[in-house]
């Protein structure tokens, strides 16, 4: 087993903190949707993004494995016209479930199915938002 690097970020893509309210809802499992109480679209918020995936809190216990459909608009105050502003259409998995305090839980999303030109605006709001990084030596 390989040690990691103080500092080392072991994700595949740069993610940042975000707080975009989104939507989504369970993807081809009418019988988990029905057990947690999901027979809408919840709305929620986000926590954080890159363009492999995302972290959502909600009060649902969403099991990992389970697919989610995901809605919500990316705003990249960066950028002007048309590129200001785009809805996003996301499946993703579930891959984490953790507790954080009382009922709310930060779930962990791995997307599946994602446009191109989705993950490249994301790419782009990370790139255009990230806060330069600490000089610790």
């Amino acid at each position: 087993m390989k040690d990691n690097p103080e500092g080392q970020n072991r994700r595949k893509s740069e993610r940042i903190d975000a707080a975009f309210i989104l939507t989504y809802n369970l993807e081809k499992s009418h019988t988990l949707s029905v057990s947690l109480g999901l027979v809408d679209s919840v709305e929620t918020v986000m926590i954080n993004l890159s363009d492999l995936g995302m972290a959502i809190m909600t009060n649902y216990d969403i099991p990992s494995g389970a697919q989610l459909y995901i809605q919500f608009d990316l705003i990249n105050m960066h950028l002007k016209g048309d590129q200001h502003h785009r809805s996003m259409k996301i499946i993703g998995e579930v891959v984490s479930n953790h507790i954080l305090s009382g009922e709310d839980r930060r779930i962990g999303i791995r997307f599946d199915k994602i446009s191109e030109e989705d993950k490249e605006a994301i790419r782009n709001f990370v790139k255009d938002n990230k806060l330069p990084a600490d000089n610790k030596q």
